[in-house]
């Protein structure tokens, strides 16, 4: 019987240890996806640096279009569009700053969307390629090339007590945004 209680004890010290360490995990969203190399890989990529946000995409020799939104709780600032400039190509900033819209088309280059985020907590992405939601194995975030759960996501900032932005679940970013926060303080 002792033996039992102790196996118990032991799986359940093991379940906690492990919980402990899901919980704390917090994927990081600095530096370029090792996995990014225009024109030789597919799909989005995501990260930060002191520059502010960077998404990429590019495409293996096939021309594809990705198009979606990226809306945010503060307002969106020095937004710059990376592009070749064909018929189809464009983002769009609304007049409160806090959405993107964009599509561009690729078949090989690297084309994207620059920007920094002002008085916002959370970023929210919504990506697709060619009219469908996107497989999210094909979106790369940080360093690592991370994977969100679905093709729509929600970045925060660290430490915010509130998991859910808009009713979804979000990603809690270790280290927070880098970015200004409006007061010229970073």
């Amino acid at each position: 019987m002792k033996r039992w209680r102790l196996l118990v004890l032991a799986f359940l010290a093991a379940f906690c240890l492990n919980s402990y360490v899901f919980a704390s995990y917090s994927p990081n969203l600095e530096e370029r996806p090792i996995a990014f190399e225009p024109g030789k890989s597919m799909g989005y990529f995501l990260w930060q640096d002191k520059e502010g946000l960077h998404l990429r995409i590019t495409s293996t020799g096939i021309p594809h279009t990705f198009s979606g939104t990226v809306r945010t709780d503060g307002r969106f600032e020095n937004v710059l569009g990376k592009y070749q400039g064909g018929n189809e190509d464009y983002f769009e900033v609304n007049k409160s700053q806090n959405k993107i819209i964009y599509n561009f088309t690729t078949a090989k280059d690297e084309e994207g969307l620059d920007f920094q985020l002002s008085y916002g907590s959370y970023v929210k992405f919504s990506l697709s390629l060619d009219g469908e939601s996107i497989n999210s194995e094909q979106i790369f975030i940080g360093k690592d090339g991370w994977h969100p759960a679905r093709y729509e996501f929600t970045l925060r900032q660290d430490g915010e007590q509130l998991k859910y932005a808009d009713g979804e679940k979000v990603i809690i970013i270790g280290g927070g945004f880098w970015w200004p926060r409006g007061d010229g303080h970073r």
